[in-house]
C-alpha cells in the first residue's frame, strides 16, 4: 500500500496512489502507517479517500483514533473525495457526524485548519 505525503502549506494530505480496499491486513497497514503519521500530533490533515474502494471496521478505527490524536494536539481531520461505499459506510455507522467530510480535496483544504472546535468536540 503506497500513502501518498504531500505537504501544502500547514497542511499534510494524504492519499493512496492506486485503488486499494481498506479491509483485513491492509486494514491494519494502514492503520499502523497512519497511527505513525500523525503520532505527534499538531498536524492538519487532509485524507483523500478516492482510491478507496471498501473500508471495514478496522479501517474506520484508525481514522478515528488519528482524529483523537489530531485534535487532542490542536491539529484537524478532513476526509475528502469519498467513493460511494466508504461514504455509505460513514452514513450507516454514524460517523458522518464525527468527522468533516468534503467532496474535493481542495474544498478539504480550505476547511483544514479553520473549523473552530468546541469543549468536548470530537468521538468520544
Amino acid at each position: 500500500m503506497d500513502l501518498i505525503l504531500d505537504r501544502i502549506g500547514p497542511r499534510l494530505v494524504l492519499s493512496f496512489s492506486a485503488r486499494v480496499n481498506l479491509e483485513g491486513a491492509a486494514s491494519e497497514e494502514f492503520k499502523s502507517r497512519l497511527r505513525d503519521i500523525v503520532a505527534g500530533g499538531g498536524e492538519h490533515v487532509v485524507m483523500d479517500l478516492g482510491n478507496v474502494g471498501f473500508i471495514d471496521s478496522c479501517g474506520l478505527g484508525a481514522l478515528i483514533s488519528a482524529l483523537k490524536i489530531l485534535r487532542t494536539s490542536g491539529g484537524s481531520l478532513v476526509l475528502a473525495n469519498l467513493s460511494e461505499s466508504v461514504e455509505a459506510v460513514l452514513r450507516i455507522t454514524r460517523l458522518v457526524r464525527v468527522f468533516d467530510v468534503c467532496p474535493a480535496v481542495e474544498d478539504a483544504l480550505e476547511m483544514a485548519c479553520t473549523h473552530p472546535l468546541r469543549d468536548g468536540e470530537g468521538p468520544a
